[in-house]
């Protein structure tokens, strides 16, 4: 069914302070120069954080693990933020973003991190189908395991490539239909710098994740969003790898969504801007504080100002 128009979106531009511009240029700079500058990243900013429950399995294959990060016990049980990172669907690993976690257990939220299957050894859509059975087991986990996490819907996050997982794991409502569930178990979607319309597939990663898939079945802005879920969609104004255009056209589609774009940010610069030393951007990390504790709130975040 092609995409109906929804109402403007809630659009907000926010802008990083020129220190902080300058410190987020540096680092994206490092990152966008490999996965090892991201391992490094991460140890800067994550410490010794570690998973409370690692490397559990939701599928057969050795890609499909997930680790599972828990806030304190007194806030427990907590409600469940389930982050997909990026990496042109064909590098990543779940490790390399427990900064991620512990940006959010600080505030009061269970996190899950999966890893998913990747190009070259599969291709559209097996890594949003494995976005799906994470979702399932982390699903019937909650329902196992009350006393740590909340059995209520769960907030999906990603960056790039995961953002774009996140999104499509629900707008095209097969997804989740297949493993028993539907957009209600989605509380809302935290997209940042995400692919949501790049047809035709004009650059090497979308051509080698993607092929010959038509769009109508591999783009979020071709599918009906009227069950969607609320969505924050944030992009940089200088990502000339995901262009800004992608977010826009989709929060004009869906039905719920808010978008932010950050002026002088990059690619990298939405992610980076959930750490803590250096980088922490309030344009970004702001807008989804306060997602979260409109959509999925806890005690924590209700105390922040």
């Amino acid at each position: 069914m092609p995409p109906t128009a929804s109402p403007r979106p809630n659009r907000r531009t926010r802008r990083t302070p020129l220190f902080g511009v300058a410190a987020n240029a540096l680092i994206a700079m490092m990152l966008l120069a490999g996965c090892d500058k991201l391992g490094a990243y991460n140890h800067w900013q994550a410490g010794d954080t570690k998973p409370d429950i690692a490397g559990v399995s939701y599928g057969p294959d050795a890609r499909q693990v997930l680790d599972i990060y828990l806030p304190a016990p007194s806030m427990q049980p907590a409600p469940l933020l389930i982050w997909f990172y990026g990496g042109s669907w064909d590098s990543g690993h779940r490790a390399k973003y427990a900064f991620i976690a512990k940006r959010f257990t600080k505030s009061g939220y269970a996190v899950a991190i999966p890893d998913y299957r990747l190009v070259p050894d599969i291709h559209f859509p097996a890594f949003v189908e494995d976005g799906a059975s994470a979702i399932t087991f982390l699903k019937h986990y909650a329902k196992q395991n009350p006393d740590q996490i909340k059995d209520t819907p769960f907030i999906l996050a990603g960056h790039s490539a995961g953002a774009y997982n996140a999104v499509q794991v629900v707008a095209d409502p097969t997804y989740l239909r297949t493993v028993g569930l539907d957009s209600s178990a989605i509380a809302g979607i935290i997209g940042l710098s995400g692919p949501y319309d790049f047809y035709p597939y004009d650059v090497a990663a979308t051509q080698h994740a993607f092929g010959m898939t038509p769009a109508v079945q591999s783009q979020p802005i071709a599918m009906d969003l009227a069950h969607m879920p609320p969505l924050l969609l944030i992009t940089g104004t200088r990502d000339q790898t995901v262009l800004p255009r992608n977010s826009r056209k989709l929060a004009e589609l869906a039905p719920k969504a808010e978008l932010v774009e950050v002026v002088d940010t990059g690619h990298a610069g939405t992610l980076i801007a959930l750490g803590f030393y250096l980088t922490t951007d309030d344009a970004v990390l702001g807008p989804v504080e306060q997602f979260l504790q409109t959509h999925m709130p806890t005690a924590t975040l209700a105390k922040t100002p």
